[in-house]
């Protein structure tokens, strides 16, 4: 049986964690490619961190935190480019 001790270090995955940190090392599928056909965005939960996927206007896969780093938008709403993704409200 796990220690209370042993059962946080095992079953905590967010940033900065132990077994987060390990997981993070490995390939997590996370979507189908059809489901952004329609939608080049998708909110995705993975690891405890809210996560926007998208397909740049080049057809290449990104993934990244789902706010904004200098204006705190969501990203959900952000515009495919031909190189990635830029803020709606830029």
């Amino acid at each position: 049986m796990l220690s209370k001790a042993e059962n946080e270090l095992l079953t905590r995955v967010g940033p900065g964690t132990a077994m987060g940190n390990l997981m993070r090392r490995y390939w997590h599928p996370v979507a189908a490619c059809s489901q952004l056909e329609r939608n080049p965005t998708i909110k995705i939960r993975l690891l405890d961190e809210d996560l926007i996927l998208y397909r740049d206007r080049s057809g290449r896969l990104g993934l990244f935190g789902e706010r904004c780093p200098h204006r705190q938008a969501s990203m959900l709403y952000g515009v495919p480019e031909q190189e990635g993704l830029r803020c709606a409200r830029a």
